[in-house]
This record gives C-alpha cells, structure tokens and sequence, in this order.
C-alpha cells in the first residue's frame, strides 16, 4: 500500500531531480556560453594577426561550445523552463542564444573562413579580379542568409524582462548578430552586381564625387572634387578630374523641379553642380549631377554616380596602409583632418587646395585598386562607409538599382509602405563656408503614444560648434566665408530640413523654447512632409530644436532616424523602441 509519507518523499525526490537536471543544464548552459565567448575573442585575435590556423582552431572551438549551448537548451525540458512565470523569457533568451550561436557558428561562419584567405586577391595592379568576386557569391550568400535568419530570431526575444546581467549581454549579441547581417546582406548583393558594375562585359563609366563635410550637404557634403571612374574587364583607371567650378551655373534648374523640392529646398537647387546635395535623395542628386555631366562631356554616357566623404576613405585607409600625397603622410587617424581642415589653413589659392583634394584622391584610389595591406580591415572600413552612409552609389542600369534599392548604399529616401515611421534630418550650409568642420550635432526621435493605428512622435536636436567664438573669427577668410552672404566671420548659418514620416504631419516646432510659426510644410513623391528651418550656431553652446510628429497610418513599428553624416566618425540615426508594442 502506497503511504501519503512515501508519496511526500516520491514527489520531494523528482522536485530534487529537477532541480538538479535544470541546474545541470543551466551549467552546461552557461559553459557554454563563456566558451563561446573565448572562442570568438580567439577568433577576431586570429583575424587581425592573419593566423589561418588559429582562426580554424577557434572556429572548431566555437562550434563546440554553441553545440554544447544548444545541446543543453534544445530538448523538452529547457522548452518546458520558458513557460514558468517570471524566469521564463529569461530561459527563452537563453534558448535563443544556443540556437542562433549553432547556426551562425556553422552555417555562417563556415562560409565566411573559406574565402577569407581569398580577400588579399581580389585588388592589385588596378584591377578587380573578376573570378575571384564571382567566386564569392555562393559563400557570401549562404553566411547572409544564416546570420538574416538568426537576426529574426534574436529579434524576437522581448529583453525588457530579462535578468540584468543577462539583458545586457542579449542586447549586445543581437545588435551585433543584425550589424553582421546587414553587412554580410550588402556585401553578397555588392559580388552579385561587381562584375557588370567594373566592366565584365563592357566599358563603364562613373561619376565619382568626393562630398567634403566641412561644407556640409544633406547628402553629405559639397561636391568640391570630382572625377571620371572608367572601368573595363575589371582594370580600374581615373579619367577625367576637375572640381565644382568646371561646370557652369544656370539660370533655370538643370532638371524639373516638382512643387514640393522647390519648397523643400534651398533656392538655388538645380541651377549648379553643386546645389545637387540639398536633398537627402541620393538618386535624385545622381540625376542632376548626370543632367550637368551632359552639358559639359556631352559624348560620354554615364552609367552611375558614386559618392565618398573623406571620413569614409579614413576607413578605408585602415585595410590599405598610410597613403603619400606629396610630402603629406595620410593615416586612418589624420586623414579628416589633413584633408578637411590643413589645406585651408595652409594654402590661401582655391586652386591649390583642388589640386591637393585631386591628389589626394589619386593617391588614395591608387591604394585601393592595388595590394592591401589589410584585406579585413578594407572590406570592414568600406562596409561601415555604408552603414554610415558615407559610400553611396547610384547605378542608371535600372536592374542594377532594382538590386540597390532598399540598402544604405542606395541614400534613397524610405518607401511609405514601411511599417515603421521614418524620419530624417538633412543639413545644408548656408554660409558659402568650411564652418561644418568645426559644427557639431545630435538628434533622437521618441514614440511618446500609439492610437488609432499612429504614432505620436517627439524630435529633438542639438547643434554646437567645437571652437570658441574668438578663435573662430581668426579662422582664414576661406573658412568662415568673411560674411558674404550676411552671416558674421566665425558664425555658420545652416538650412536645417526635418523629414516627417510618410503619410503623416507635424506639430508644434521650436528652437530654443521659442516657438516657429509659419513654417510650410512640403509633401515629397513618397508621403513625406518637410519643414525646412533657418538655424544659426555661432558658440559652443547648444542651439535645441524640438518637434512633434504624428506618423502615418499602419507605422506602429519601431522609429527609424536617419541624419546627414558629419566629420565625426559614427551612425548619426538609429532606432527607438515603439509606442504601439
């Protein structure tokens, strides 16, 4: 007969079990995750000293310790753990942790170590080796499909509940898993089109633009150098270079303007190459430096525009090896300052400073195109250019830009079928100055509220300058602009344009607690309304700007800031949590 005494003890007994088994697995768990830890420590340090072994030794390590993660958080039991009141996400996160790290481990990094010693052969002698790009669009592919697959899944874990220390450290591998995504995304989609794109069958030619952030643009900066990029069977060559001046500036825009860019933007766009930056529409500002290009070099047809700021080739110049520009030595740490700031204070001839900017990228086009010093550290720089938006690129071959469309390369504005509210903020020097070397700023977007399908949303951005009042004003003529066009000698006039969400609207505005009336609002082609400010930063201390917005219907996602890049290296936008979830 089966005592109430042996029944108490039977059930004591499986409670110790459990216990047990869950603190058994949690251990292993838990191992596993510190293992895998190491491993990728070991990993990135066997990257940067080029140790093949030691990268393949701290791969097997690391796929040993993910299986020992998803080994011990796969079965019935963990699953059974993340339905408990309390702890339960915190067992699902872990779960989560254990499933993606196998996945990537295998599938994704697999991939990405057999073609990493094939990276020193894809440039040199001024060519792209065509079979060794196709070569990597099968690995390439399959690494971006796990590492996208398993940002969906990290994506799906709910962190705000999860313990602290744990919270922490899911947080940190989920944007990380996502950054390598979106890499390992643009890099797959970059093989697939860079044969055709660097002349595998046929001559291309492109307009490559440097955009200098110290006269800041919305794309970025002013187009003050520029040349022709001819590219055949791979062979890389700079044709043609010149500067803004060599085209000639109109007295009607260069192309039609719809009702919303007249309003939207600053007078002049349109009428000179180098008003094509006012917009944060990359491919729209391509279509004007084009429609210039034909005016001038009416027998050669372009097939794109690629844009580059000095902070992107700063990135580059890490995988390529300091760079020789007559007796100047440009590094990864000097070469936004020797490149935006030095040629103005040491050559007063504008002819000068365009024959330095033009050499400069000679010099550094011809350390691209041939040996690297850093393979990884070249295919890193370059794909945090685009992160940043500082490397863009709009093709005229319409399946090429079909392939683009929807990428940071592409600087396209958002579609309005997102379902997450876009805003974004584009800055144009309004001084004829290099005053934006010196400018220094920051914005957020928040959801205050979800209703009805819409968000309400509240904007805010600081702008600054990083030098005194007093030592501005003994900057050279060339840099504060001596007060041409009314702003005085060390101050910087800026046109400030706010990009709202598509299909929504603004509310109040205001600079510096004041607020700004009649203020008109333009709706571009896709949905967005633009309000435009006239914003003056003439010291150290902030100029606040705040805003109210309402999104469009159906955007409950989460809110996405994008911003003009600057001279400071960084993301200026970013993401923040909805009001609606």
């Amino acid at each position: 007969m089966v005592t109430r005494g042996r029944v108490s003890l039977a059930i004591v007994l499986l409670v110790v079990a459990a216990v047990g088994w869950t603190a058994w697995l949690g251990y292993r768990s838990y191992d596993g995750l510190r293992d895998s830890e190491a491993a990728i420590a070991d990993l990135r340090a066997a990257i940067d000293t080029g140790d093949a072994s030691g990268q393949r030794s701290a791969v097997d390590d690391l796929q040993g310790a993910a299986a020992a993660v998803e080994g011990a958080t796969g079965g019935w039991w963990w699953g059974a753990l993340t339905h408990m009141p309390v702890v339960g996400d915190d067992f699902t996160a872990v779960r989560v942790l254990g499933s993606v790290l196998d996945r990537v481990s295998t599938d994704g990094v697999d991939p990405l170590l057999a073609i990493s010693g094939r990276l020193d052969q894809i440039t040199g002698d001024g060519r792209i080796d065509l079979d060794v790009v196709r070569s990597l669009d099968q690995p390439l592919t399959e690494a971006a499909d796990a590492f996208r697959v398993s940002a969906a899944e990290t994506a799906e874990v709910d962190t705000d509940g999860l313990l602290g220390g744990l919270q922490g450290r899911y947080v940190d591998f989920e944007a990380r898993v996502d950054e390598v995504a979106g890499s390992l995304e643009a890099g797959a989609t970059a093989v697939k089109l860079l044969p055709a794109m660097t002349g595998g069958a046929g001559e291309r030619n492109y307009l490559l633009i440097f955009q200098n952030n110290a006269e800041i643009r919305a794309t970025g900066g002013l187009p003050g150098s520029w040349a022709r990029l001819s590219a055949t069977g791979g062979a890389l060559s700079l044709r043609e270079q010149g500067a803004w001046a060599d085209f000639p500036t109109l007295q009607e825009p260069v192309l039609e303007l719809s009702d919303a860019e007249q309003t939207a933007l600053q007078g002049g766009y349109g009428l000179t190459f180098q008003s094509a930056g006012y917009s944060r529409d990359f491919p729209r500002a391509a279509e004007i430096w084009n429609a210039f290009w034909e005016i001038k070099y009416p027998d050669t047809d372009l097939d794109g525009v690629i844009a580059i700021d000095p902070v992107a080739l700063s990135y580059l110049v890490e995988g390529t090896g300091p760079v020789q520009v007559g007796s100047a030595t440009l590094t990864s740490d000097t070469l936004v300052r020797q490149v935006l700031s030095e040629p103005y204070l040491r050559l007063s001839d504008p002819a000068a400073q365009d024959a330095f900017f033009q050499a400069t990228a000679r010099s550094v086009f011809a350390a691209i195109t041939a040996d690297l010093a850093s393979p990884t550290e070249f295919v890193s720089g370059l794909a945090r250019a685009v992160e940043e938006e500082r490397f863009l690129v709009a093709p005229f071959v319409d399946s090429e830009a079909a392939e683009l469309a929807g990428t940071r390369i592409a600087g396209e504005l958002p579609s309005p079928d997102d379902d997450s509210p876009h805003v974004g903020v584009g800055l144009n020097d309004a001084t004829a100055s290099k005053m934006s070397y010196y400018l220094r700023y920051d914005a957020d977007v928040v959801a205050v509220s979800c209703g009805g399908d819409r968000q309400q949303l509240a904007g805010s951005m600081s702008l600054r300058q990083n030098i005194s009042p007093a030592a501005a004003v003994r900057l050279p003529s060339y840099v504060t602009g001596s007060g041409a066009y009314g702003t005085e000698p060390g101050s910087q006039l800026l046109s400030v344009q706010v990009y709202g969400p598509a299909g929504g609207s603004f509310g109040p505005v205001q600079v510096d607690g004041v607020p700004v009336e009649g203020l008109t609002t333009a709706r571009l082609d896709n949905g967005q309304p633009v309000i435009r400010l006239p914003i003056l930063v003439d010291s150290r201390d902030d100029v606040e700007v705040t805003w109210s917005m309402e999104s469009g219907e159906g955007q409950v996602g989460d809110p996405v800031l994008s911003m003009t890049p600057s001279v400071v290296p960084g993301e200026r936008g970013g993401t923040s949590a909805s009001a609606c979830e």
